[in-house]
């Protein structure tokens, strides 16, 4: 049985700030952990497949990148900030510090999701897969490219790989079915926007919407609070005047909040890790040998913690 209590702990003020700390650390290992060795492990036993299959390669790297960023606010809380003032050690707090950080895997955790997981069938995945390529070819155009103007060769070379890309959309079944809005939304002349799309049916009819970060929260988790938690990531990670307030009104010391936004960063990145390993063969085997299974308990736990 999981501890329901400890896995909580890091959010009852009752518990000095130190030990709500230690054990939002100590939760961050272990995901650290079971993350690092299901990457490495899958270099070795997937190498071939990994060579086969660009979206799980993709997957792969998705993964990489969420623990990397993770890494680091890891080292970040438990390091803290220090400045050098008049040759004297001067410490920065600052519970907001890895916020950004934390919105960073989140938003992985939601393109993985909508590319691998979302999807209901190989059509459906083929077509948000060709979208979220023209998106990300989208933010590499300048603004002439979008004002329908003559563009250097580079931007223009750019422009027919995207068009390429909406014609294999529009080959499809679903993409003709969605055409008038994806013809808007992959359109080269329009600006990208962040999120994903999601495809929905209605006696057989398939349609398609689009889903931004902050609304994604519904498809993930089954906790209206984390709307909320997707707002206050965004108020510090950006010149916003209420997070400024905020940071000016925050305690001198730490009070236990410092390592939550760490926390939060842990359980999506073992949820991202959870969906990783959908994805493999047997993968939701692999660290099953290398961990015991009060870890892997604790690690399912944390994944569904929001």
């Amino acid at each position: 049985m999981i501890n329901k209590k400890l896995i909580y702990a890091p959010f009852d003020d009752r518990l000095p700030a130190k030990r709500r700390t230690e054990i939002a650390v100590s939760m961050s290992d272990l995901v650290m952990q079971v993350v690092t060795y299901v990457i490495c492990r899958t270099m070795v036993d997937c190498q071939q497949l990994l060579q086969q299959n660009e979206q799980l390669r993709v997957a792969h790297a998705f993964l990489q990148r969420a623990l990397t960023t993770h890494l680091s606010n890891h080292k970040l809380t438990t390091e803290g900030i220090v400045y050098s003032y008049q040759g004297q050690a001067f410490e920065l707090h600052e519970e907001y510090k890895t916020t950004i950080l934390t919105r960073s895997v989140y938003e992985h955790l939601v393109t993985f999701y909508f590319l691998f997981a979302h999807p209901k069938s190989a059509a459906e995945r083929s077509i948000v897969w060709l979208y979220w390529q023209i998106n990300s070819k989208k933010n590499l155009l300048s603004a002439t490219a979008t004002a329908s103007v003559p563009v250097p060769t580079a931007e223009q070379q750019n422009i027919d790989e995207i068009e390429q890309l909406r014609n294999q959309i529009k080959e499809t079944s679903i993409g003709q079915q969605c055409w008038a809005k994806l013809d808007k939304w992959t359109s080269p002349h329009t600006l990208a926007s962040n999120g994903c799309i999601a495809f929905t049916q209605d006696d057989g009819r398939y349609d398609v919407k689009r889903v931004s970060y902050s609304q994604a929260w519904r498809y993930l988790f089954d906790n209206e609070q984390t709307a909320l938690l997707y707002r206050q990531l965004s108020i510090h990670c950006h010149p916003i005047y209420d997070g400024l307030i905020q940071y000016q009104s925050q305690a001198a010391t730490d009070e236990g909040n410092d390592a939550i936004p760490l926390y939060f960063s842990s359980s999506f990145l073992a949820q991202l890790c959870l969906l990783f390993l959908g994805l493999l063969p047997d993968g939701n085997q692999m660290a099953a040998a290398q961990f015991s299974t009060k870890e892997l308990k604790t690690f399912r736990a944390l994944a569904k913690l929001v």
